[in-house]
Order: C-alpha cells, then sequence, then structure tokens
C-alpha cells in the first residue's frame, strides 16, 4: 500500500512526455471521500493521464486509492476501515472549447476495483469487481477541482494538471 502511494505521488510531480502541441497531460488529484451507505470519511489520491483526441473528447486512465475510516457499516454496525485501489479507463468531454482558460468537463470511467475491509478487527473481506467513476469537473489553466461518484463514494475532489 504505501508502495502503491509512493508511486502515485512520484509519478504525478515527474514532468510527463508530452508532445509540442500539449496532447498528453496527467491530472493529479487529492480529495475527501464519503462512502455511499455506510458512516466515515476518508482520503482519495489519484492519477489521471488523458490524450486529448478532439477539442473537446479525450481518452483518460485513472489510478486511485481510497481510504475510508468507518464508524459504522450498513446493516451490521460495525466499524472499522476501508481501502479501494481503481485501475480505470474510458473518456473525458469538454463543455465549451479549448480556448478558454475556464472549461468545465465530465468523465466516465471503467474497470478494476479492489477492496479490502476491515470489520471491527474481527473480519477481512478482499474483493475485485467491477470499478468505476463519473463526475463534473472545473478547470482554471492548471488548477482542476471536482465533484465525483468512484466506485460507491462521493468524492470531492482538487488537482494539477502537468
Amino acid at each position: 500500500m504505501k508502495k502503491l502511494l509512493f508511486f502515485l505521488i512520484v509519478v504525478g510531480f515527474v514532468n510527463q512526455a508530452k508532445a509540442q502541441d500539449r496532447k498528453f497531460s496527467t491530472l493529479t488529484t487529492v480529495g475527501i471521500t464519503s462512502p455511499i451507505l455506510d458512516n466515515g470519511t476518508g482520503f482519495h489520491l489519484g492519477l489521471n493521464p488523458n490524450l486529448r483526441l478532439t477539442g473537446r473528447l479525450s481518452a483518460e486512465g485513472q489510478i486511485s486509492y481510497i481510504y475510508n475510516k468507518i464508524d459504522d457499516f450498513f446493516l451490521t454496525g460495525y466499524y472499522g476501515t476501508t481501502n479501494h485501489i481503481n485501475l480505470l479507463c474510458g473518456g473525458r468531454f469538454y463543455m465549451n472549447s479549448a480556448e478558454n482558460i475556464n472549461r468545465f468537463f465530465i468523465n466516465l470511467l471503467l474497470g478494476l476495483n479492489y477492496e479490502r475491509e476491515d470489520r471491527s478487527d474481527r473480519e477481512i473481506r478482499e474483493e475485485y469487481r467491477l470499478g468505476f467513476a463519473f463526475g463534473g469537473y472545473y478547470q482554471y489553466k492548471k488548477l482542476n477541482f471536482g465533484l465525483t461518484y468512484d466506485t460507491h463514494h462521493i468524492v470531492l475532489k482538487c488537482g494539477y494538471s502537468f
């Protein structure tokens, strides 16, 4: 887990190879999470490389980690922690043209999700399943702010594009 976090941080700050007209960029994000149905909060770390296909459409990927401290699991009442790792890909659609400094975009990503739950130090559950993310973002120059739904978590994100 620590190695993955270190990898995400290093890759996010390394200047990626870019085409002359900025067709490739990488968005690094941090965020606050709240799981659906369970009572708890946590944080999100993410890396979203994207390749511009047209003026309004990009191919996008996501590698992300979500950690939550759960005060009350749905139905059982146990407490504990959850860890999620997402490996996703999909698309990004910009609502306005590339000439604007302020841009709005939405994304839809699908892929693999790994989840590990530790319930009240009694039961550890690990599961691989379909992962997804979709949401809306506001981009001002290289700063990004977004609200997304990532594999059963509402995430408020902020990030920087390289």
